[in-house]
């Protein structure tokens, strides 16, 4: 399944941290909302039309990781916010910004298919 749409951080209580989403052009709530997932193809494309990325999905849990303030949980962070990963090759920072920005635009093909979050 291929989904165009906008990519942002989506966050909602029990996530334990922001998942990196797509929203579906056109579609609104859950119903158009696709998370990005290990072996799933992304390409981001800026609001000028430069290709900002260009490949499959390759989990980083490690980059970035801290102890969460007045807990015992370690996890990733970047640009102030919990994440729950970063693209391999990327700064936990650079990765978010991509999602952060608003104007910037994905095309995923979800692997083996599409499952409802």
């Amino acid at each position: 399944m291929v989904v165009e749409g906008k990519l942002f951080g989506w966050f909602e209580t029990g996530l334990e941290g922001t998942v990196w989403a797509l929203q579906r052009e056109g579609t609104s709530g859950y119903d158009g909302l696709y998370i990005i997932e290990e072996g799933d193809h992304l390409v981001i494309t800026s609001s000028t039309g430069r290709e900002l990325f260009n490949d499959y999905i390759a989990v980083d849990t490690e980059s970035g990781k801290m102890q969460r303030p007045f807990s015992q949980m370690i996890q990733p962070q970047a640009k102030g916010l919990w994440i729950h990963w970063t693209q391999k090759g990327f700064l936990p920072d650079d990765w978010a910004e991509l999602f952060i920005i608003e104007t910037n635009s994905g095309l995923l093909t979800k692997r083996g298919g599409w499952v409802r979050p």
